[in-house]
C-alpha cells in the first residue's frame, strides 16, 4: 500500500523532484550509502565490505580479473577483506593496535597482516619482500613517505592506488611525476556526507584483463542498454 501511494506521488511530481528522489535511492539504497553511515562501515547493500573509496573507484575495480595479482596495502580494514576476496595475496601493514586486533580475526589465509607500530619500519616494510606488486594502495598514515618509499616495488604492468588524493596533492605530485598515468575518480564513498577523490596512478605498460565478457559493465543504479 505504501508502495503505491508513493508510486501515485511521484506521478504528480515535477521531473526535477521524481530525477532528485530516484538518484537518493540510488546512492541511499543501491550503493549501500545509508546502511554504511548507519552502521559506521564500509559496506555494500548487501553488508559486503568494501574500500573507504569513492564509488566510482570501487565500481571501476569490480570490472577487473584480479584473481592472479599480488597487493601491497599501507592501512587496513575493510579494504583488506575486498581485496582478499579478489586477489592471489594481500600484504596489509597497519600501525594502531588496537585497530589490528579488531581486524586480524576476520582475515583469510591468503593476507598477510603486520602490526607495524615504529614510523620507520612502516614506511619502509614494503622492501622486504623481493618481489614486486601488482597493486601498491597508499591509505594510512605518512602518505607521502610511503609513496615515496614504494615507487620502486611497483610490477611494470601495476598500478598504485592513493586514496584521498585531495587531500594529499604533494603525493599525488610525486606519483603523476614519475611517470605514471594519474586517473582520478571522485565521488560519494560509504559513510561520509561529502565526496572526495580516490586516485589510480597506471604505469605505461599496465596490464589488467576484464573481470567480464564486456567492459564496461552496467553500473550500479545504471539504465541497462546496448546501442551496439
Amino acid at each position: 500500500m505504501i508502495k503505491f501511494i508513493i508510486g501515485k506521488i511521484l506521478k504528480i511530481l515535477p521531473y526535477e523532484y521524481t530525477v532528485t528522489l530516484h538518484n537518493y535511492k540510488n546512492l541511499s539504497r543501491e550503493f549501500g550509502h545509508f546502511k554504511s553511515a548507519k552502521k559506521w562501515q564500509a559496506i555494500d547493500k548487501d553488508d559486503n565490505p568494501i574500500p573507504w573509496y569513492t564509488y566510482p573507484s570501487i565500481e571501476f575495480i569490480k570490472q577487473l580479473d584480479l584473481s592472479d595479482k599480488t597487493v601491497f596495502e599501507y592501512g587496513s580494514g575493510n579494504s583488506t577483506l575486498f581485496w582478499a576476496s579478489r586477489c592471489r595475496k594481500v600484504v596489509a601493514i597497519e600501525d594502531n593496535k588496537e585497530w589490528y586486533n579488531t581486524i586480524k580475526s576476520r582475515l583469510p589465509q591468503n593476507v598477510e597482516y603486520l602490526l607495524i607500530e615504529d614510523k620507520e619500519e612502516y614506511i619502509k616494510a614494503i622492501h622486504q619482500y623481493a618481489d614486486l606488486f601488482d597493486i601498491i594502495i597508499v591509505d594510512g598514515n605518512y602518505r607521502y613517505d610511503c609513496t615515496a618509499s614504494s615507487l620502486d616495488r611497483l610490477s611494470p604492468t601495476g598500478f598504485f592506488i592513493l586514496d584521498n588524493a585531495d587531500w594529499h596533492p604533494k603525493s599525488s605530485k610525486l606519483l603523476r611525476e614519475s611517470g605514471l598515468i594519474e586517473i582520478d575518480m571522485a565521488g560519494f564513498n560509504p559513510i561520509n556526507g561529502y565526496t572526495t577523490t580516490t586516485s589510480f596512478y597506471l604505469s605505461r605498460q599496465v596490464a589488467f584483463k576484464p573481470a567480464h565478457d564486456r567492459q564496461p559493465v552496467h553500473g550500479i543504479g545504471s539504465m541497462p542498454n546496448s546501442a551496439e
